[in-house]
Formats: structure tokens, C-alpha cells, sequence
């Protein structure tokens, strides 16, 4: 719960949605080692059924739900929600908190479709890390198949140069 809610918190009025927030979480647990998700491949990337039980749990309770006439859902934390995280902040190592607020920041930045092809990309990467560039997005493109070649591509690459930016290594995530 502490992850969604600061993922909330720190998507900057964007529009996080639930399959931004995923993929949001996505890169923190499997960066950052929160170990939260399941992750298994979905339509939309990777996908942890625990973060979306999370989310429908806390729904009204921590999290405000916005159903727009179009675009994706909104959430934002409820005054209980504020307070929840307030006290799971204060748990946590205040190192640990800033990092993950930094990251969440730098992610609500992409948008919900870069996030959808790079995290595919991660985690077909992870369960096949001798892939050579190319083979990688040939896999991803016949995944992603409703995505051109060039958005793969551009994807791939501000992905590499996130990790890149931020020192990640490439070695797999635990299985949960």
C-alpha cells in the first residue's frame, strides 16, 4: 500500500492511471528491491494481480478514485490516505523514501504507452538477459505488436538511458 500511495502522491497531477501506476511500481520494486509485485506479462506489460487487489482494497478508503469521461482513471489519496503514508514514510528509511519519491517523479514524466514498452521491454530483458538489442526488440515488437518498430525503438532507448542515468544493473529480478 505504501508504494501505490506514494506512487499517487508523486505522479505530479499526471495522468496515472492504473496501468501507469503498474508500471510505475514496476520499475521501483524491480530497481529499487520493494518486492511487492508477481509480476507476470500482460496485455499491457508487466502486471502484479497484488498491486491491483492493493488498489481496488483501498479504493475510497486511502485512494480516490476519478472515473473521467475519457482518458484514464485518477486517484488521489484521501486525508486517511495522507496520513497512512505520513506514518509508512516515517517507517522507512528516509533515504530509501526520497529515492523512490525521485524515481516516481522521473516516471509519471512517460507516458503511459513509453512505460507500457519499456517495462515490457525490462521484463523480457530480465528472463533473457544474453539478448542482443536486436533480438530483444524483435520479441518485444511480436509482444507489443500494436506498437510501431520506431516506438520500440525510442522506447528502448530512453529505458537504456534511464537505467543508465541511474547506474541500474540488468541482473534478474527474484521471482516472487
Amino acid at each position: 500500500m505504501g508504494l501505490l500511495c506514494l506512487a499517487i502522491k508523486n505522479s505530479h497531477e499526471s495522468d496515472a492511471g492504473r496501468t501507469k501506476l503498474q508500471k510505475m511500481i514496476y520499475f521501483v520494486d524491480r530497481y529499487l528491491d520493494w518486492k511487492v509485485g508477481d509480476y507476470r506479462l500482460h496485455h499491457y506489460g508487466p502486471y502484479s494481480r497484488n498491486i491491483s487487489l492493493t488498489l481496488k482494497t483501498v479504493r475510497e478508503i486511502l485512494i480516490e478514485e476519478t472515473v473521467p469521461d475519457r482518458g484514464p482513471y485518477r486517484y488521489s489519496l484521501t486525508a486517511q490516505g495522507g496520513q497512512f503514508l505520513a506514518d509508512f514514510a516515517g517507517q522507512c528509511a528516509e533515504g530509501r523514501i526520497r529515492r523512490v519519491e525521485e524515481l516516481f517523479g522521473e516516471l509519471s514524466g512517460w507516458s503511459r504507452e513509453q512505460l507500457e514498452i519499456a517495462a515490457t521491454i525490462d521484463y523480457v530483458q530480465r528472463g533473457n538477459p544474453d539478448l542482443s538489442r536486436d533480438t530483444l526488440l524483435e520479441r518485444v515488437q511480436t509482444i507489443k505488436d500494436n506498437f510501431s518498430p520506431n516506438s520500440i525503438n525510442d522506447a528502448y532507448d530512453q529505458w537504456d538511458a534511464w537505467k543508465n542515468s541511474h547506474n541500474f544493473q540488468d541482473g534478474p529480478m527474484d521471482e516472487k
